[in-house]
């Protein structure tokens, strides 16, 4: 697995590239892993992990920042059912080797991986602590029923927390406004579907709280 990302050529002109056509043209743009070099990367442990006990981040996310904002397009439908503040910083801040564990067994749309996801935003939530922020922009949501609720769609807002899991747990109840003990007794396959399991592994593990406060600015 770690193949599937470990050796695949730099691609950070590319990255830039594509940066600078969205426009984004009135900021520097740092790749901070765009050596790929072993001395680059820096592993984080993760304590009491429920399948890992290590993830693989960038030395320089670590030693040339003073905090990180994770601002997330939340996406609807994905991998992982949907893509919020905690799968960017899961897969998207870990390394390439980093993110072949979190994808085990087989790059599977599995439970392990719910439970490997979690275990990763754990570690890197432990390190970085209140430097880390989350904001995620609700925009466009076409999302699936779930549970007999039928989600809200369309420009809903965005919502930033200290907490990236309570950020998704957040957002996942505006869209769907559905009462988490209803969530809890659906079957496994609609929670992989819909990404209700991610909150679900994230609480188990202990990666952060699902309970938030709801301010409006």
């Amino acid at each position: 697995m770690g193949e599937r990302f470990w050796r695949q050529p730099p691609a950070y002109a590319t990255h830039i590239a594509e940066i600078r056509s969205q426009g984004v043209d009135f900021a520097p743009v740092d790749v901070l892993d765009r050596a790929e070099r072993p001395e680059d990367y820096v592993k984080l442990p993760i304590p009491d992990g429920a399948n890992l006990k290590e993830i693989e981040v960038c030395r320089a996310m670590l030693e040339d920042y003073g905090g990180i904002v994770v601002l997330t397009n939340f996406k609807i439908p994905s991998f992982a059912g949907y893509t919020g503040a905690v799968k960017n910083i899961g897969i998207g801040l870990a390394s390439p080797d980093g993110k072949a564990p979190v994808h085990e067994p087989g790059y599977q749309r599995s439970e392990a991986f719910f439970t490997n996801l979690a275990d990763a935003v754990k570690g890197i939530k432990a390190r970085m602590g209140r430097k880390m922020i989350a904001i995620s922009i609700l925009s466009n949501i076409h999302a699936e029923p779930f549970g007999g609720a039928a989600p809200k769609t369309g420009n809903l807002g965005i919502i930033g927390s200290l907490d990236p899991v309570a950020a998704d747990q957040a957002a996942c109840d505006l869209i769907w406004q559905l009462p988490s003990h209803t969530a809890q007794r659906q079957p496994i396959d609609q929670k992989i579907d819909s990404g209700w399991l991610q909150l679900e592994k994230l609480a188990a593990v202990g990666a952060g709280s699902r309970i938030y406060h709801r301010t409006g600015v």
